[in-house]
């Protein structure tokens, strides 16, 4: 639940009053969505350390309260609950001693009114196929306009944020961007924004599929060996076949590459791919193929094991990064593929502007 008004230690309220007041609206939100204040008292929204009151009864009360008296102060449990503080109670929330000078007036700061230098920021963070990615959602949603005065009004804004971006969207609504306004330009940066310029420093709760069949109980094996070689890494990993037999946890009919972060083709499933596969009940024509195609358009590692080396030539995927190709043993193989799994998107296969 996010609510404003839970902080951590080390951390106080801005004078911003667009937070002020919101540090009182998300919980009469919350108040007024579950009937009361035991919302808190879900585990998601549970605080680390324990919390003594005096709030009882309603909504989805959890505990069982010894202390009978619910006020304070009070003599019959010893005064407490009490309100905590730095020297009682481990209470760490004290405001810092500041002084602030001015009248207080209903305006807002003139820097409220730029509202480009900070996209900017964000844009010139991204490395080329991240913004490229930018320009291409820009450009999804600008070109379901339909009047021409609000495609114009999108571009205006867009070139005070970057003329680059203005002009590769105009290009794709068949409109002429303004003229470059350097007065809005700035060349700042900030780390941690973009995804794809470092490896990821984990791997751990990935999950990948392995492909293969139930008429070949070789790749069941393999995959079943796969899933324990991953499994040091904490990557889950989701056996994927015709049908639900022991050691298969989804159907093709219902596997889609987007939901998992690397695919590879177990030795032995090569007849569900390529333009001579066999026909089946089970699921629709092609979709074994089609997992692993989207697996690679979309940047995702992949690999194919021992006799299905194959298959890559079938469904049209190029050798390159990202692309793994073992002996048919789980050894060396799976080391290699959890360095693309770091990699997280294998950029180069991205088409960008020229």
């Amino acid at each position: 639940m996010f609510q404003p008004g839970h902080l951590v230690r080390g951390v106080d309220f801005s004078e911003d009053p667009l937070l002020q007041g919101r540090i009182y609206s998300y919980l009469d939100t919350q108040l007024n969505r579950h009937g009361g204040p035991n919302f808190e008292q879900l585990p998601i929204n549970r605080p680390h350390v324990p919390v003594h009151n005096n709030n009882r009864d309603g909504a989805g009360q959890n505990y069982i309260h010894l202390n009978t008296a619910a006020y304070s102060p009070n003599t019959l449990n010893a005064g407490s609950p009490k309100q905590a503080n730095q020297t009682v109670g481990n209470g760490f929330f004290t405001t810092p001693g500041r002084t602030v000078t001015g009248n207080l007036v209903r305006k807002t700061s003139p820097t409220f009114a730029d509202v480009w230098s900070q996209t900017r920021l964000f844009y010139n963070s991204l490395i080329p196929v991240e913004q490229q990615f930018l320009i291409n959602a820009i450009r999804f949603e600008t070109a379901q306009l339909k009047s021409s005065i609000v495609k114009s009004n999108v571009l205006i804004q867009l070139n005070r944020v970057s003329h680059d971006i203005a002009v590769r969207v105009a290009a794709a609504i068949g409109m002429t961007a303004p003229d470059a306004d350097p007065s809005f330009y700035n060349d700042n940066k900030t780390a941690f924004v973009s995804i794809f310029n470092t490896t990821l420093p984990t791997i751990a709760g990935f999950k990948i599929a392995v492909l293969a069949s139930v008429s070949s109980p070789g790749s069941l094996t393999q995959a079943a060996e796969l899933a324990t070689a991953f499994a040091p890494s904490k990557v889950t990993v989701a056996v994927i076949a015709e049908r639900l037999v022991p050691g298969v946890n989804a159907t093709y009919s219902a596997a889609d590459a987007s939901t998992f972060d690397g695919v590879i083709v177990a030795s032995g499933a090569e007849s569900l791919f390529g333009t001579n596969a066999t026909a089946s009940t089970f699921f629709p024509a092609g979709r074994p193929a089609q997992i692993l195609g989207d697996a690679y358009r979309w940047g995702k590692p992949v690999g194919v094991l021992g006799t299905a080396s194959g298959v890559l030539a079938a469904v049209g995927v190029p050798r390159g990064d990202g692309v793994y190709v073992g002996d048919g043993h789980a050894t060396g193989f799976v080391s290699g593929f959890e360095g693309g799994l770091g990699v997280f998107k294998f950029v180069g296969r991205f088409a960008l502007d020229s």
